[in-house]
């Protein structure tokens, strides 16, 4: 093992020395070939090794190009980023949830409710909306394990084993869930980040979205794809679920503490005040709000959090807790150095986007924008189970623009549709983090049971995404 991680951090480094040597193809320029070669060392060091080392690397290799005056600059363009400000600091803010114990609470709430006792099929539903629900606030993996820990203890109740369906296709559908949950609300992390990544590709020119736009289509795509996946598992995997006609007994959950109730009033006022922009009718109250931001009114919410105190005089959050518990700093490396290779790859003195807008061109030649957003749609999903979601993104993004200017295609809407294709990534463990934790549970799911379910899934989201979405998608996004 230590050998092989040697061996891969090699070419990691080989990849970002040694590949501009090769000799330009298509439309590439010396500097396009320099910077794809330390993009391709970086996805090579994220895959195999780790996700902080392969970033720092890139950006000082990056720093030694044209594209920037130096190493300080590299590293400038990503801390002084605002799509990455907005995801620190909402990572912060998803502490908040995580460390109350809210995902737990809200999980068990649904279980014992009338709506579940004896009806199989909706308990299963149950389950997944609930991880759903919670990865749309940011606890998704604490939901993954918690529905895992519900999903096994149901099983030891009603005497299902690791041999049958239903417990392989709960801890599988939960994951595919927890996928779709990740980007339902326009200010998530993942949201923010690709549409950042639009920003860059774009040169400004589609620099914001409209959040409720974004959010009436991320509902509706979401409930439709949970529904042809639901019909997948239930007329193709068709697991018995006799069994789960008994009543499940899980412990009461207790009313909430004060720390719970202040995540939630935290977590609305946040709805609100990112939402209520793109009501308000034009005037000073929508002026005063989108010249504060999103950013700063997650920063002031934490802050406002933090300022508070007990009867005693103690805070009940301290900023250190939030931070410990929310910042996951690989991730925020990966994205930062993402963000950044991705706006030097789609520079125009690169030659990337119209090399890569070259081998497109033939099929996409004379294709309505429908074909062009379905192709693209697919190609997302074949790349997302390949290499990193974040960074597929990256890569889909910028090569969607073009097209989609040439061709009148909202390019607001086709990001919505990546946003969604790019984060179904759980063919390979590699994929994503959510699949890697999928992969990883051997006790449960074997490595052939979890392709099968993500093939499930990933024909789900292609069905729901050229029949669905992208209709969809040019209705909202006006």
């Amino acid at each position: 093992m230590r050998k092989k991680y040697y061996v891969n951090s090699l070419i990691v480094v080989l990849l970002m020395s040694l590949f501009r040597f090769l000799p330009p193809f298509g439309s590439m320029t010396t500097l396009g070939m320099t910077v794809l070669g330390i993009f391709l060392g970086a996805l090579w060091g994220w895959i195999t090794c780790d996700m902080i080392w392969p970033s720092v690397l890139s950006l000082i290799m990056l720093g030694f190009t044209a594209y920037t005056d130096n190493v300080s600059a590299a590293f400038t363009s990503t801390i002084s980023n605002g799509t990455i400000q907005l995801i620190l600091w909402l990572l912060v803010f998803s502490a908040l949830l995580t460390t109350t114990g809210i995902s737990k609470w809200f999980v068990t709430k649904l279980i014992r409710s009338k709506l579940c006792s004896g009806h199989p099929w909706r308990l299963s539903l149950v389950l997944c909306l609930a991880v759903w629900i919670c990865a749309a606030f940011g606890a998704g993996f604490a939901a993954i394990l918690l529905s895992w820990q519900f999903v096994y203890t149901i099983c030891a109740q009603v005497g299902y084993t690791k041999n049958d369906k239903w417990p392989k296709m709960m801890v599988c559908s939960i994951v595919f869930f927890n996928a779709l949950g990740a980007l339902l609300l326009p200010f998530q992390g993942g949201v923010v980040a690709n549409y950042g990544f639009l920003s860059n590709a774009s040169g400004g020119a589609w620099a914001s979205y409209n959040y409720v736009q974004y959010l009436c289509f991320s509902l509706l795509f979401s409930v439709v794809t949970m529904a042809v996946y639901l019909l997948l598992l239930r007329f193709v995997v068709r697991p018995d679920v006799s069994r789960l006609k008994e009543k499940i007994q899980v412990e009461d959950v207790e009313a909430l503490n004060t720390r719970q109730k202040m995540a939630l009033w935290a977590l609305a006022a946040l709805f609100i005040l990112t939402i209520l922009p793109s009501c308000l009718p034009a005037g000073a109250a929508k002026d005063f709000l989108n010249r504060l931001g999103t950013t700063a009114c997650v920063l002031g919410l934490v802050a406002f959090i933090t300022f508070l105190r007990d009867k005693d005089g103690k805070p009940y959050f301290t900023f250190k807790e939030l931070a410990n518990n929310g910042i996951a700093w690989p991730l925020i490396f990966m994205v930062a150095t993402a963000t950044t290779m991705g706006g030097a790859l789609s520079s125009a003195d690169t030659g990337f986007t119209s090399t890569v807008t070259s081998l497109f061109a033939p099929i996409l030649a004379n294709a309505s924008p429908y074909t062009c957003a379905a192709v693209i749609a697919i190609a997302t999903l074949a790349l997302t189970n390949v290499i990193n979601n974040t960074v597929a993104a990256a890569i889909m993004i910028p090569v969607m623009y073009p097209f989609a200017t040439e061709l009148g295609i909202n390019p607001l809407m086709m990001t919505a549709l990546i946003c969604f294709c790019a984060n179904c990534g759980l063919l390979l463990p590699c994929a994503s983090p959510a699949g890697a934790m999928l992969h990883g549970n051997k006790e449960w799911v074997s490595t052939k049971e979890v392709e099968i379910h993500s093939l499930l899934g990933i024909l789900a989201l292609a069905l729901t995404a050229i029949c669905v979405g992208i209709p969809l998608g040019n209705l909202i996004f006006q």
